[in-house]
């Protein structure tokens, strides 16, 4: 929390008021729609807040609210990320937990011919109106809310365009609204399904409408990532942009939706008796990257949908959805489908009768997408004339035109963390983060969690200081530490960091477990990871790992794939297995801290689990072990086999690296009934005192040394 003078405090429950400036200039905040963009042009036009002879400058929650809340014309500025999550526990009421309501309503014992009721059903309810009253916010009329500067969003929230006129929005990233409280209906379908609530931004009865160059993303818990639960995805995301109800004149523009499953709907049901004669809709260059369906899906609306980009993803089902009395106008789109799809399922027949349907391009060829469509499903053809000509089309181009296509919020290259920053926490700023950004960690303990998905590459975190010490990312979960709902986190799950990510880099910080084995004796299972790398192409450059038993696990993202991790003048601290897994992963010039537990043996360096066919696992070179533990009482290593896996082959060579006395001159050793002798383990060209040779030490000869290096192990990759 930042520590403001009571001056402050007031001055930004109100939000920050500005003059407005003389013109408009390039304040995205002031311009207004043009004559001809789309439909939101027509009647009076849509200029938002742009005539307000002031400025709200929000940073927070509270801040946005109290903006909303003053008088139109309202010129909104979004400053940074509000974030509007909380844990789900936070909302949760009348005893409601996910593990009783999935056991009171498991089709076993509940069925599947009526829709869950009683307490636990109300409970639910309950809980999701506690939820929706914290992360909605109503927009009234003549409003404009915009992102500040690049790098402006708002996650968790749901902004609802209820009974309005005259608004816009731009420039903001809407990331992860999340319903807590999903309902299960097992009458949905031939199998029941999981149906969430809150719309990132939702228009109901809304008219003229501008929403332009926005983000639109489920990062960092799409649905596509989400357990299943009665045989069927657990839905926690409704859609990214919906318009129904008798909405009407809507131009949708320089959006991206990414990752996500149902986006855009328009047209409330097919009974509808407020939308027929409504829903008079433009959506024009947007990207659609990695999701589902609905692009849109329309009801009743006259709708024109041009010059957009799509880039499905391998979940992706349709992307028109025509449906009752829908008149789709589908022009000049360019669909690129080497991520999933195929031509026939661009359309979805819901209903309707007509779609027009001209000039898409596919991976770059022309494609008459109806035919394909009408081919291949005879029994719900559709006409190909929607019956009507769109005359709001300011910006209509040639298809080609939109083959790499921007569009989106402006994003940040850089981000920083620190109380009073950007972000106060690092999970914030992933979470924000595009692609390839840097991330910069202001000194200090920042006790979380994190975690980097595979759909963040090449994101750097990097600590402010340069030395590692000054920036440390801890928490103490253990495997066996119980979580909320009474199962525990097991190995994976205790992580303090899971670093999916490919090209990730990590530079002067600590990771740490600091979980406690004697503040714990009831606890036995006390793997307690630090870091969980399971990404290729990773980078820790001057990172420490602290922890005991499991610090390190260096592993790839499944059984059969590969990844290469490069750890240079890092330090890596613990006590059993406390570098293992399946990575293909170089130590060079890293300090190996080898923990004195008070016993013989005091532990086990590694525990590689690298796949047969993988000829390169650990691979330690030119590298430090330091420890205070009695001569003879450290193994260098032993073989891991995940779950009796025979093909699990451990690969270590320790090589240029000085050994203390605390190795062991049997240095290797076995482990779950499997022989060391049947791994992998040499060393090369080692010293210090616990290099003796012996007989069960293998050593590599110059010829075999010469295939561990560097270069063998990473590649055609070079971190440099």
């Amino acid at each position: 929390m930042r520590i403001l003078s009571t001056a402050l405090v007031l001055s930004c429950a109100l939000g920050v008021i500005a003059a407005a400036p003389a013109h408009a200039g390039h304040d995205l905040g002031r311009q207004v729609l043009q004559p001809g963009d789309g439909w939101a042009s027509s009647g009076t036009g849509t200029t938002g807040g742009s005539a307000a002879t002031t400025e709200h400058v929000v940073r927070t929650a509270a801040e946005l609210r109290a903006a909303l809340a003053a008088p139109a014309p309202r010129l909104i500025k979004v400053r940074g990320v509000i974030d509007v999550r909380a844990d789900c526990a936070t909302y949760a009421t009348d005893g409601y937990t996910l593990a009783g309501y999935l056991a009171a309503y498991d089709p076993a014992v509940w069925g599947r011919d009526t829709e869950p009721s009683g307490p636990l059903e109300d409970a639910r309810a309950a809980s999701a109106r506690r939820q929706a009253e914290a992360i909605s916010f109503a927009v009234g009329s003549d409003t404009t809310i915009v992102g500040d500067g690049k790098g402006a969003g708002i996650t968790g929230a749901s902004i609802r365009i209820h009974g309005a006129t005259n608004v816009i929005i731009r420039n903001l990233t809407f990331r992860d609204t999340r319903d807590c409280f999903p309902q299960w209906d097992p009458t949905d379908g031939a199998t029941g399904n999981w149906n969430s609530d809150y719309d990132a931004v939702s228009l109901n009865r809304a008219t003229n409408v501008w929403v332009d160059h926005n983000t639109f993303t489920d990062q960092p818990f799409p649905d596509s990532a989400a357990p299943e639960h009665f045989g069927r995805p657990f839905q926690q995301h409704d859609g990214s942009l919906d318009m129904t109800n008798g909405t009407d004149l809507v131009t949708a523009s320089y959006n991206l939706f990414s990752d996500h499953g149902k986006t855009m709907l328009i047209g409330s049901s097919n009974t509808s008796t407020t939308d027929p004669g409504k829903l008079r809709i433009s959506v024009h260059h947007n990207v659609f990257r990695n999701v589902e369906e609905r692009l849109p899906r329309v009801r009743f609306g006259q709708v024109h949908v041009y010059n957009n980009l799509y880039e499905p993803g391998p979940t992706f089902t349709y992307a028109w959805g025509v449906g009752v009395q829908s008149k789709l106008y589908v022009e000049n789109n360019y669909v690129k489908l080497a991520g999933g799809g195929a031509v026939e399922d661009l359309i979805y027949n819901w209903g309707g009768t007509a779609i027009t349907e001209v000039g898409t391009l596919v991976d770059g060829q022309p494609v008459d997408v109806l035919d394909a469509f009408n081919a291949a499903n005879p029994t719900a053809q559709l006409a190909g004339d929607a019956g009507w000509t769109p005359q709001f089309t300011l910006g209509l181009e040639a298809t080609s035109r939109v083959k790499n296509l921007k569009a989106g919020a402006q994003q940040r290259e850089r981000y920083h963390v620190a109380k009073g920053t950007d972000f106060d926490t690092v999970q914030a700023a992933i979470d924000a983060a595009p692609p390839g950004t840097t991330i910069t960690i202001g000194k200090g303990v920042y006790r979380e969690v994190v975690r980097v998905p595979a759909t963040k590459p090449d994101l750097t975190l990097k600590g402010s200081t340069g030395t590692a010490r000054d920036v440390v990312i801890d928490y103490d979960n253990a495997n066996g530490t119980k979580k909320p709902d009474g199962t525990t986190y097991g190995t994976t799950g205790s992580a303090t960091a899971t670093i999916e990510a490919d090209g990730f880099t990590a530079r002067d910080l600590t990771f740490s477990n600091s979980f406690d084995r004697a503040a714990h004796p009831e606890i036995t299972n006390t793997q307690a990871v630090a870091v969980k790398a399971t990404g290729d192409r990773q980078y820790y450059d001057r990172v420490r790992f602290l922890g005991h038993q499991d610090t390190l696990y260096a592993d790839t993202r499944a059984v059969g794939t590969k990844a290469r991790q490069y750890y240079r003048g890092s330090e890596i601290v613990g006590d059993v297995d406390f570098i293992f897994g399946r990575a293909t992963a170089v130590f060079d010039q890293v300090t190996i801290r080898a923990l004195d537990r008070g016993g013989d043996p005091n532990g086990y360096l590694t525990a590689a689990s690298t796949r047969r066919d993988n000829p390169h696992g650990f691979l330690i070179m030119n590298s430090t072990i330091l420890s205070d533990a009695p001569a003879g009482t450290y193994y260098l290593g032993r073989p891991w086999h995940p779950g009796g896996d025979p093909d699990a082959i451990a690969s270590v060579v320790i090589r240029d690296t000085k050994l203390p006395a605390a190795v062991k001159t049997a240095p290797w050793t076995d482990m779950s009934g499997f022989s060391w002798r049947d791994a992998r383990f040499a060393e090369f060209r080692n010293s210090g005192p616990g290099a003796t040779p012996g007989a069960d030490r293998p050593q590599l000869t110059h010829d075999q040394a010469s295939q561990h290096t560097l270069r063998a192990y990473l590649g055609d990759w070079n971190p440099a």
